[in-house]
């Protein structure tokens, strides 16, 4: 049974196995951060002590660095890691459910026993809300986490290896991923029902529970630490107390509601405006919420299973739910891996009871059999969501047409790919929406300057710089169309605000330099055009630039070691050898000027400057 599970537990998600390293953070974490990249010591060093993002996640980093040392910087391997993590998670539930079912029910059938086991575990496994999770390679902390939180359930109800080998299972849990900080309330609604060991010696159990809870905080509090360091973890000052409680009772609703039905699912979901708790959303949440609340304490006596499995959900969920508010999302479809647990076990348990009857077997195990067969397709289209960036953000736009993030993104991979038109056509519905999308509003601008349309052009460059002041390629773009439109003061005065802004720009001090130059203020062009050089050494044109100011502050001998330069790094640059040659006449070096000015007309014969400047230079050689 537990190969069968594993292999149902791995085939909805296939159809991502394939996908790159995807924009939606894997760029940042992964694709761009070298320091997962094998086990060198300074990635340890880094991998144990870094909250990086955010979050403090060794375990999960040191995993990446596993699959590295493996397999190299292979997406399709570390996303069958993913989905290995996943397998044994499958296979802990349902070896977990069905030890807890022989202790809750130690007259059952065997058979029965294993069925509800294998039914909870995949419904649990297959079901849609997994698929972020599962392939999303940023996530590889759900699943790894997940695994040692189940592992620690599984040894502590087993008692295999005493009472330090769970712990140990725990502690990995909470250094993969902070949110399994509540396996401690779990393990302690195992010890009133089934287990009993409240019952039989509550100080003991209680006790027993004092180190999980010493590194529940810990790890808490480090994880508080890293968030907000990087501005993740929002204040009251941002988000009150009011839209905290909205957001709770929104997430506790919407996850038990889209466990059971679960459609509109989306990598994405926005704060709708006017969200708060006279929102009908949140009305509707509420309802939901004491609906559900009432009808555990209604059976809770007759079926305690309701009301731990119903605990268990809301302990799970309750660091995730908005009360500590992260990021700036509404919900978020990982957040679903370990409460969705004793919500599948509740599923295996109804499968039994079902079962008992002889009028219900049979439409029972169809019904069961059918929903798995659902979920794993509604599965494998969501994970065909997660294949490619495109995809991805075309998925949320679909769910969400008004998702300016999704726009924003999907336009980015679009200029990547060439698109730019399409590109173009998502940052004006973007604009449209929020006039303060300051990067949009720049490529807007740039797309309207190529169009010749320069005063479109520098309406929306002044409004992205008006959004974002600080943003110097606004800057330098609107210096460049002020050139283009002949005010070559304020075109200056944009430039040197761009270079002050983006102090490692190449192009922004080249142009620099050539405004000074342009202005006759040479001396200011000759540092532009020199750092311009030094940040883009490899660049000719930097450097036969800087050989212009040099020659304009009466430098030859400077000059000339630019402008060789520029020819040495291509050697098809006929102005530098002309130039060059030049500077070697200013410098009495005529035979040095002649040889540069044969070589410029050997690349351009038709040059008349390099011709005339040559004979003059043969002429002053014969006297």
């Amino acid at each position: 049974m537990r190969p069968l599970i594993a292999a149902g537990a791995i085939l909805p998600f296939l159809p991502a196995l394939g996908a790159p390293f995807l924009d939606w953070d894997d760029a940042l974490n992964l694709a761009g951060n070298p320091y997962w990249r094998g086990f060198t010591t300074p990635n340890i060093r880094w991998m144990l002590t870094t909250l990086y993002g955010g979050p403090y996640q060794p375990l999960s980093w040191l995993s990446y660095a596993f699959d590295f040392t493996v397999w190299g910087p292979n997406p399709i391997a570390m996303r069958a890691t993913n989905l290995a993590l996943h397998a044994g998670c499958a296979v802990l539930l349902f070896s977990i459910v069905e030890t807890l079912i022989k202790i809750a029910s130690p007259g059952s059938a065997a058979r029965e026993r294993t069925l509800a086991a294998a039914f909870a575990a995949l419904c649990w496994a297959t079901h849609p809300l997994r698929v972020e999770s599962v392939v999303w390679l940023t996530e590889r902390r759900d699943v790894l986490s997940g695994f040692f939180y189940l592992l620690a359930i599984f040894l502590y109800v087993r008692r295999r290896g005493g009472s330090l080998a769970p712990l140990l299972a725990f502690y990995c849990a909470v250094l993969s991923k902070a949110s399994a900080l509540t396996l401690p309330l779990t393990l302690l609604l195992l010890d009133a029902w089934p287990l009993g060991r409240l019952q039989r010696d509550k100080r003991g159990a209680l006790l027993e529970k004092a180190p999980y809870f010493v590194v529940s905080l810990a790890v808490g509090l480090t994880g508080l630490a890293g968030q907000r360091t990087y501005g993740t973890l929002q204040g009251f000052d941002k988000v009150g107390a009011a839209e905290r409680l909205a957001l709770a009772l929104h997430s506790f609703w919407w996850y038990a509601a889209k466990t059971v039905w679960p459609s509109s699912l989306s990598p994405y979901h926005r704060v709708p405006s006017g969200f708060g708790l006279g929102s009908p959303l949140v009305w509707g949440a509420t309802l939901g919420v004491l609906f559900l609340s009432a009808a555990v304490w209604a059976v809770c006596r007759r079926a305690p299973a309701v009301s731990v499995a119903a605990l268990h959900y809301a302990f799970a969920l309750a660091p995730l739910a908005g009360l500590a508010r992260f990021g700036h999302h509404l919900v978020a479809e990982r957040y679903s891996y370990l409460p969705g647990l004793s919500l599948a076990t509740l599923a295996g348990a109804g499968l039994m009871i079902a079962r008992r009857r002889a009028a219900w077997r049979v439409p029972a195990s169809a019904a069961a059999a059918a929903m798995l067969l659902a979920y794993s397709a509604m599965s494998a289209r969501g994970a065909a969501y997660w294949s490619g960036n495109e995809a991805l953000w075309r998925r949320v736009l679909a769910v969400d047409p008004n998702s300016n993030l999704a726009r924003i993104n999907l336009a980015s991979f679009l200029r990547r790919e060439g698109r730019v038109g399409d590109a173009l056509e998502l940052e004006r519905a973007a604009v449209a929406q929020d006039p303060n999308l300051c990067e949009q509003l720049n490529n807007l601008g740039a797309d309207a300057v190529k169009k010749n349309n320069f005063a479109e052009g520098e309406k929306l460059f002044r409004a992205a710089i008006a959004a974002k002041p600080d943003l110097a390629t606004a800057h330098y773009n609107l210096a460049g169309v002020l050139g283009r439109r002949g005010r070559h003061v304020e075109a200056l005065a944009e430039l040197e605000e761009a270079a002050r802004l983006d102090t490692e720009n190449s192009d922004i001090f080249n142009n620099l330099g050539l405004a000074f130059l342009m202005a006759g203020k040479a001396g200011r062009a000759e540092i532009a055009l020199r750092r311009a050089a030094a940040l883009y050494p490899n660049s000719p044109v930097a450097h036969y630039n800087w050989g212009n100011a040099l020659t304009a502050l009466g430098r030859p001998q400077d000059a000339l070691k630019a402008y060789d330069a520029a020819a040495r790094l291509d050697p098809l640059f006929t102005q530098a050898w002309i130039n060059g040659g030049n500077a070697s006449a200013r410098m009495g070096r005529l035979r040095e000027a002649a040889a540069r000015y044969e070589q410029a007309l050997k690349l351009a014969p038709n040059d008349a400057s390099a011709r005339q400047n040559l004979e003059q230079v043969r002429r002053a050689l014969k006297r």
